[in-house]
């Protein structure tokens, strides 16, 4: 006799899973065939921002601001978060970008936090990323209907094939992917699978949820240098910020130290994003 355990499974593992099925029940209330035309009539009204280049400013640290309610490493962060508002925050901050959380089952997030951010952010020219746990490409036609200016591929719950299928896909849209890695054998296959021009490097284990400041300087010297580089996770100040930098970033991605900033991240970005690089 067997039973369903998912004790085994990393926390990793279980939003994969139940990403899967919130797709599935996408796919029934909109078909693919209709999400695709809603990612092509958004192209049209508006071209996708340059994300690439909104996170290379040349001589100071971009700052990529993120929203989300709560996650499996922090917990509940802020449930009444309003997008719109923390997005005109972010921008009039000096943010770059933008990043939202749209995971629903561990970060409490939706698409209409994408939808509303995304129209705040584009008032001021800023570009936003959705971050998800993408595994199929109706999620990212679902992005940039819904305004994304790119998306995040994590190389983690990802074959190389499906890593360089949806990477084109993105590219289709007009939108350079976020590729993240967190070890040498991802890194490889990010660099090896497509050709990305921005590689970003989780500080955070998602398997573990354990982070250290160590791992972008560790893997930031296997990257090439005409790849944007992006910190990602476990950075609380502005000299949390400048190690990264010193290390090869061209930017971060910061979210819990920003939710957590007493209602009023203004400060902590603006400290963030003068950072030379």
């Amino acid at each position: 006799m067997t039973t369903n355990n998912h004790s085994n499974l990393s926390i990793l593992d279980r939003i994969v899973a139940a990403k899967r099925k919130r797709i599935s029940a996408d796919k029934i209330a909109t078909s693919p065939g209709a999400m695709f035309s809603a990612a092509e009539d958004a192209n049209q009204a508006q071209t996708a921002l340059a994300f690439d280049q909104a996170i290379s400013a040349p001589s100071a640290i971009s700052v990529i601001a993120e929203m989300k309610r709560s996650s499996p490493s922090a917990g509940v962060m802020d449930t009444t978060l309003d997008p719109a508002k923390r997005a005109e925050t972010y921008c009039r901050a000096g943010a770059a970008a933008i990043s939202v959380l749209t995971e629903q089952d561990f970060f409490q997030g939706t698409i209409s936090d994408l939808q509303s951010a995304s129209t705040v952010a584009h008032q001021h020219n800023v570009a936003v990323l959705e971050k998800d746990f993408v595994v199929d490409d109706y999620q990212i036609y679902q992005a940039r209907a819904a305004g994304a200016d790119t998306v995040l591929l994590i190389i983690a719950i990802l074959d190389p094939g499906q890593y360089a299928d949806l990477y084109t896909v993105s590219k289709g849209l007009g939108m350079e992917p976020l590729v993240e890695v967190f070890d040498e054998h991802e890194l490889e296959i990010a660099l090896t699978a497509a050709e990305p021009r921005i590689v970003g490097v989780n500080n955070r284990n998602l398997k573990t949820l354990t982070t250290s400041l160590d791992v972008f300087p560790r893997l930031a010297k296997r990257i090439p240098d005409d790849v944007v580089k992006v910190a990602e996770s476990g950075m609380r100040s502005a000299d949390d910020v400048k190690r990264m930098a010193d290390a090869g970033a061209k930017a971060v991605l910061v979210g819990e130290s920003l939710m957590n900033a007493d209602g009023d991240p203004t400060e902590l970005i603006s400290q963030m994003a003068a950072i030379t690089v």
